[in-house]
């Protein structure tokens, strides 16, 4: 992590980057309290992330910013989908399951889904 970035910074950083990678243009990036996602992404082109992803490693953070902007180009979570997440996300499905877990948790919230 980029030390001279305070941590939304970099993940908004982080974000950016991977938009250009993946040829989308989100309207928007915001970073957000979220108490039971870890993103999400609007038909308007609005992605909104979780602020505590911040504190997860870089490997999830990049499955959640590219399943998010994912969603510009492939609106399901279809072949087509699963297939670009596989080649921007090698082990995304493993991934999958610790986000499933943080769903599905008891509020106050996520701190030891990992």
């Amino acid at each position: 992590m980029n030390s001279s970035l305070e941590p939304e910074q970099e993940l908004r950083r982080r974000a950016t980057a991977w938009a250009v990678k993946l040829r989308v243009k989100p309207r928007v990036i915001r970073i957000q309290e979220m108490r039971r996602k870890w993103g999400s992404c609007s038909s308007a082109g609005t992605v909104t992330l979780a602020a505590d992803l911040v504190e997860q490693d870089d490997h999830f953070q990049d499955f959640v910013i590219v399943h998010e902007l994912l969603h510009l180009r492939v609106p399901t979570h279809g072949r087509l989908f699963k297939a670009l997440l596989s080649a921007h996300v090698p082990g995304w499905r493993e991934l999958e399951a610790k986000r499933r877990r943080f769903a599905q948790a008891p509020q106050p919230h996520r701190q030891n889904s990992a």
